[in-house]
């Protein structure tokens, strides 16, 4: 009797040394929630894009010739007498290729409607004084291609001039997978080109869009054209979080921004120095309470980082240990909290 009775009093002024202590330790124990992600969704990429593409839309002067385009050509001033124009469609070959009487073959691939219109003009000059000459494009069959993390894959048709930004939306947008950029590749005369659009300073805020961003999000694509959205390289939390796992690093994020993607921090487990382990990099750690003091820097996240938050033994022997034995775990876990 006597022993069951020193037991409970050891057992009790335990507790209250533990609780004297938590109502000055937990209570502060720095809280990272899904509200410190600023960072912007799949979603809200798309909605700013979808703003973007309302201001981009090339001129249809601007588009390439193809092989199988289906045009329309109209010589206004050939019949001197009739003051009739002639017209003429033609399909342009595989090769890129058309043919007109008296002129011949022309190769017309690449060429935009009015550079093909003044390439007619110098060519009939040889027979016609003063030629005048129109170009018009009545079937598109140019065709682009768009891979990576959107949300409809494949082939898409040129259907006039498009940019990067309406082939995007046609595709219907980018997924949560998503980098930050966008890769426009293109068979040039010297070979294979690439070309790289910041994603993210498109859709969060115009005053980022460099001057090269604003060239190529309105630069008309080409048929043969591949658009990329590379996946976003995944980070890993792990430890003393509410869900730990994998993790797509869509945007720039930084430690607290990590942690409130795995749902915050496990109160009750959570210890404040956390571990980054990146490569072959020594592991670094870091005060989670510095960081929200202001008094460090948030540090960046890279791919493949994997963040360790540990358990912190004061609190688990607090909670799971004394908690378990007195059937207290889940009142002195809300006391402790305030709750």
């Amino acid at each position: 009797m006597y022993s069951s009775f020193f037991r409970a009093v050891i057992f009790f002024s335990l507790i209250v040394a533990l609780f004297g202590v938590s109502c000055s330790s937990f209570t502060d124990q720095p809280k990272v929630t899904q509200g410190q992600q600023a960072n912007p969704t799949a979603a809200e990429v798309n909605r700013g894009l979808a703003t973007l593409a309302q201001t981009t839309t090339p001129s249809s002067a601007d588009y390439q010739i193809g092989p199988e385009d289906l045009l329309q050509i109209t010589l206004y001033n050939v019949d001197a007498d009739t003051r009739t124009p002639r017209v003429v469609n033609l399909r342009v070959s595989n090769q890129g290729l058309i043919s007109l009487p008296l002129i011949g073959e022309v190769r017309v691939s690449g060429l935009t409607p009015s550079g093909l219109e003044k390439e007619l003009q110098k060519r009939y000059e040889k027979y016609i004084y003063n030629p005048q000459v129109g170009v018009l494009v009545s079937d598109y069959k140019q065709q682009v291609s768009i891979i990576g993390a959107v949300n409809r894959t494949g082939s898409i048709p040129l259907t006039g001039p498009k940019t990067v930004i309406d082939i995007l939306g046609i595709a219907g947008g980018v997924t949560d997978r998503a980098g930050t950029q966008v890769h426009i590749y293109r068979q040039g005369p010297n070979g294979r080109e690439t070309y790289v659009i910041d994603l993210l300073a498109l859709s969060s805020n115009a005053s980022l869009i460099t001057e090269n961003n604003a060239t190529l999000i309105t630069m008309p694509l080409q048929g043969g054209d591949i658009i990329n959205v590379p996946p976003a390289g995944m980070f890993f939390v792990q430890g003393a979080v509410r869900n730990p796992g994998a993790f797509p690093l869509g945007r720039r994020y930084t430690l607290t921004q990590a942690l409130a993607s795995a749902g915050g921090l496990d109160p009750d487990l959570s210890a404040s120095e956390i571990t980054i382990f990146r490569g072959k990099v020594q592991p670094v750690t870091v005060d989670l309470q510095a960081i929200l003091a202001g008094s460090v820097s948030d540090p960046p996240i890279e791919a493949d980082d994997m963040i360790v938050v540990p358990i912190s033994t004061f609190k688990y022997v607090y909670y799971r240990v004394f908690g378990t034995v007195l059937g207290w775990g889940m009142t002195i876990g809300s006391l402790a909290h305030g709750s």
